[in-house]
C-alpha cells in the first residue's frame, strides 16, 4: 500500500508499507539497516505479531507529473485495475527503508473453540498463508488449529513439480 504526499518542505514522497517479502524486493540495494530490521521482524513473528516494513522514495516534480498523468489515464481505462497496478509498479521501486511495525492480530471470540470442534468432527483443515512462518505457527497454536501432537510440515518450494516431489518425500518419511 502506497501513498504519495507533498511534505511541508515541498518534497514529493512515495511512502509504502507492506509485507517484508514484497517491500525488500523494492528497496535500493545495500540498505544498511535491513539486516537489523529483519532480526526485529523475526523476533516479532516468533511471538505471533503481524509485521510490516515501511519505506519511502523521494520523487522529482517532473517524474511525478508524468507518472500522475499515466495513473489518471489508467484509472479511466477499460482494464482499470490491471493498468493501475502496472503504473503503480513504476512508482514502487528504489525505496529507502524507514523501519518496521508489529501488531498483535487478535482472533475473534470463539475462533479457537470453533476450529477445535470442526477438527473433532473429522473435518480436515488446511492453512495457506502469506504470513511469516513463525507468525503463522503461533497463530495456529493460538486458535487451536495446531497442537503439540501434530507433525508440522513447512513447504517453501514455489515450482509445482518440485513442490509435488517435496510433498511425496515428506509423506513417505
Amino acid at each position: 500500500m502506497s501513498v504519495v504526499v507533498r511534505t511541508p518542505e515541498g518534497k514529493i514522497e512515495c511512502i509504502c508499507k507492506g509485507a517484508d517479502s514484497i517491500i525488500e524486493k523494492r528497496l535500493k540495494k545495500d540498505q544498511e539497516h535491513l539486516k537489523v530490521t529483519n532480526n526485529f521482524l523475526e523476533g516479532y513473528a516468533t511471538i505471533g505479531l503481524r509485521t510490516l516494513l515501511i519505506a519511502k522514495r523521494e520523487l522529482d516534480e517532473a517524474f511525478y507529473e508524468r507518472w500522475s498523468k499515466k495513473y489518471h489515464a489508467a484509472m479511466t481505462s477499460i482494464n482499470k485495475e490491471k493498468e493501475m497496478n502496472a503504473v503503480a509498479e513504476e512508482l514502487e521501486v528504489e525505496f529507502e527503508l524507514i523501519g518496521s511495525t508489529a501488531i498483535e492480530d487478535k482472533l475473534q471470540d470463539e475462533v479457537g473453540r470453533t476450529i477445535h470442534d470442526i477438527k473433532r468432527a473429522g473435518i480436515k483443515v488446511w492453512v495457506l498463508t502469506g504470513d511469516k512462518v513463525e507468525t503463522a505457527i503461533n497463530i495456529g497454536y493460538a486458535c487451536r488449529l495446531l497442537s503439540n501432537e501434530m507433525n508440522i510440515f513447512i513447504l517453501k518450494e514455489t515450482k509445482p513439480k518440485r513442490l509435488r516431489i517435496e510433498i511425496v518425500n515428506l509423506l513417505a518419511s
